[in-house]
């Protein structure tokens, strides 16, 4: 049964009207003229409704921007902020279309995703100008599955040996050892960057790191990692000044990537976007798994799938076939 119109303009989705009532949302969002952007639905209604972190709500918003710049390209005006009017499966698709030409396929799903999460979301809460849900038929992206590549162990020590040539300061501590000492934390612990940069000096404890719940992906529960003695030496050197954070970061994150890239370069290795942060975590899932361990419990991930999947790099792990060894040879 189709919801009638409140006074503040949203749908209504009260059970008279078959379907959620929210009250409070339209009337803060139902009279506006002109249309809702989606940039303010984001801020103002979906990031508090779903509760998503800082880091989500920037990766929404360079979705919503890469949307802005293809409207403005297709409409011949530089750059158009989207509204909820361009939730639309026609633009959509074709926005998606534009995005492939410029991005890998991963990119472009990233973008499917976070605006159908979005759509879905304002047409539930019935803000005005949203004529209906995104379509289950809305144009899938096929990712191809690449093959996980980590650092090899004599990349891994030029990376360190790079990262401690940075200069200046990070919040009051030398460059060079603060990126040493984060190179060795991410390697040892194969945690993901994000909570890395949460750590706290309370939470290192003779060879151990403890990484609480709340800075970690999901939220879900703490865990416990041992650190080598140069690893835990390379925390004691950026000790001072005294802090609760071991790594602070007082810039954006592009600028953390901007020095990333610095140490790369520095290193002569890669600097793409499958060459960061991340391939360090694969590093040690590879090595840790060809040691005999279980890369499924140092990921601290639910499945083994996802470990093959998306870490272990064969060169290292020995995960791939061997039938060039097994078969006749007849050449």
């Amino acid at each position: 049964m189709a919801g009638y119109q409140n006074q503040a303009g949203f749908r209504d989705r009260s059970e008279n009207a078959g379907g959620l009532s929210t009250p409070k949302i339209a009337a803060s969002f139902g009279g506006e003229s002109p249309p809702m952007t989606l940039r303010k639905f984001l801020d103002e209604v979906y990031a508090p409704l779903k509760g998503i972190s800082d880091r989500t709500l920037r990766l929404y918003g360079f979705t919503l921007k890469a949307f802005g710049e293809y409207l403005g390209e297709a409409e011949d005006c530089g750059y158009r902020e989207p509204t909820v009017l361009d939730l639309d499966p026609l633009v959509v698709a074709r926005f998606l279309s534009w995005r492939l030409r410029q991005r890998e396929p991963a990119t472009a799903s990233k973008d499917r995703s976070q605006l159908r999460a979005i759509w879905a979301l304002a047409w539930d809460e019935g803000v005005p100008g949203v004529l209906r849900g995104p379509p289950a038929s809305l144009r899938r992206i096929v990712v191809p599955e690449r093959v996980p590549e980590a650092w090899m162990a004599d990349e891994m020590r030029r990376l360190v040996a790079s990262a401690s040539q940075e200069v200046g300061l990070i919040d009051g501590v030398d460059a060079g050892g603060f990126f040493r000492a984060l190179m060795l934390v991410t390697y040892d612990t194969a945690e993901r960057i994000s909570a890395v940069l949460s750590l706290r000096f309370a939470d290192v404890h003779d060879g151990l790191v403890h990484f609480r719940a709340e800075g970690r992906k999901g939220h879900r529960r703490d865990i416990t990692r041992s650190i080598s003695p140069e690893t835990a030496e390379a925390i004691r050197r950026i000790a001072e000044p005294r802090r609760s954070l071991v790594f602070p970061w007082d810039r954006t994150i592009g600028t953390l990537y901007y020095h990333m890239d610095r140490i790369l370069v520095r290193a002569d290795l890669p600097k793409d976007r499958r060459c960061k942060f991340h391939r360090i975590r694969r590093t040690a899932a590879s090595y840790y798994e060809a040691a005999g361990g279980d890369a499924q419990v140092l990921l601290d991930h639910s499945s083994p799938a996802l470990k093959r999947k998306h870490y272990l790099d064969p060169r290292i792990a020995g995960e791939a076939t061997d039938a060039a060894a097994r078969i006749p040879r007849v050449g």
